[in-house]
Order: C-alpha cells, then sequence, then structure tokens
C-alpha cells in the first residue's frame, strides 16, 4: 500500500492510496476523517508489473502536491488498557487482536493513520501495574482521538476501560493522557 498527503490552503487534509488485491488496483482518495472514494480496476495493460503503476500514482500525485505519509504522520496515539498480569488473559490476547483489527480499518478507510503494533507488561507506575498499549500514527491528533473512542465503543471492545495518550512525534517527548474512561487517573507507559 502506499498513501500520500496533501495540505489544502483551507487547512483540510487529503490523501491519496492504493493497493493491489485479487489482481485489481483498488484507488481510495478522499479527505482526512472521511471515508472518501474507492475505485478498482484491472492492473493496466500499459504496465508491465506494480513497480510501474506505483512510478506513475507517485508523480500523478506529487504533480499535485501529495507528499508520502512518513512526512505527514505528526502524532503517536496510545490506547492502553488495563490488564492483571504481565502476560494477559485470553480475554487481553483477544482484545488485542480484535480492537486492532478495528483500528486498522477505520484510521484506514478514513485516511487517519496506521497502527504500529503493540506491546503488553509491566508499566513504569511505582505501583505494580500491567497494561495492553496499542501504538497508532495519524495525521490529526483531533479526529485520531474521536475515531478511536468512537469505533471501540460502536465494536463494544472495552471502551470503559481505555486510556488514550498522544505525543508528538517529531520529538521523543511523554505521552499526554487525552482521554480516559474512568476519571482522575494517572497515566504510565
Amino acid at each position: 500500500m502506499v498513501t500520500l498527503y496533501k495540505k489544502e490552503p483551507d487547512g483540510k487534509l487529503l490523501y491519496a492510496e492504493y493497493w493491489i488485491e485479487e489482481g485489481q488496483v483498488v484507488e481510495h482518495i478522499g479527505t482526512v476523517g472521511t471515508h472518501g472514494t474507492t475505485s478498482r480496476a484491472d492492473l493496466p495493460e500499459t504496465y508491465n508489473h506494480e513497480d510501474e503503476f506505483k512510478s506513475d500514482f507517485l508523480k500523478r500525485f506529487s504533480d499535485q502536491g501529495y507528499e508520502e505519509a512518513s512526512q505527514q504522520y505528526s502524532y503517536v496515539l496510545l490506547i492502553q488498557y488495563p490488564m492483571k498480569s504481565m502476560t494477559g488473559t485470553k480475554r487481553d490476547l483477544w482484545l488485542k487482536d480484535k480492537a486492532s483489527e478495528a483500528l486498522i480499518s477505520e484510521l484506514g478507510w478514513r485516511g487517519l493513520g496506521i497502527v504500529d503494533g503493540h506491546d503488553m507488561g509491566k508499566t513504569a507506575n511505582p505501583i505494580t501495574e500491567f497494561a495492553l498499549n496499542i501504538y497508532c500514527y495519524v495525521v490529526d491528533e483531533k479526529l485520531g482521538i474521536q475515531t478511536i473512542k468512537r469505533v471501540l465503543k460502536e465494536t463494544r471492545l472495552d471502551y470503559t476501560r481505555i486510556k488514550i495518550a498522544s505525543r508528538e512525534l517529531k520529538n521523543d517527548g511523554e505521552y499526554i493522557l487525552k482521554y480516559a474512561a474512568k476519571k482522575a487517573q494517572e497515566f504510565y507507559v
């Protein structure tokens, strides 16, 4: 998959991406935060293989002012679930898979970003505490947090237990707690 972004003069952020699926090129284009439009076509006969199509796609959108996604991701959002042990329960493992799957889909289809993995274990809290952390790179912090909260609530993936923290990608600063399902909570990675 190749994803590109373009900032409009009015502040809107646009995305354009493509991937190959079952021998077809799928192009997905829209405004960040929306589902956009999707078109499918057989890999055009004018291209011998995907590399030629990729080169053409990059040129076509770069000429319009789009840049590669890695230059546009601005924030790392960390979704944290509490756990009772270092390795987690079957429920924790199930939750990791289902929450990641739901977030990959929703962040991707809205052009907001990607899920970049997870970890499980002891937090830095001086009081022994364990957590499942899911990491997402997003282009818009506010829209990313809103989308994460909505999708976890709609899919009933323990929304009432989550914490969401954020940090700017360009610096390795501390995560700042942006949302906690339960009030007055501290946050430790």
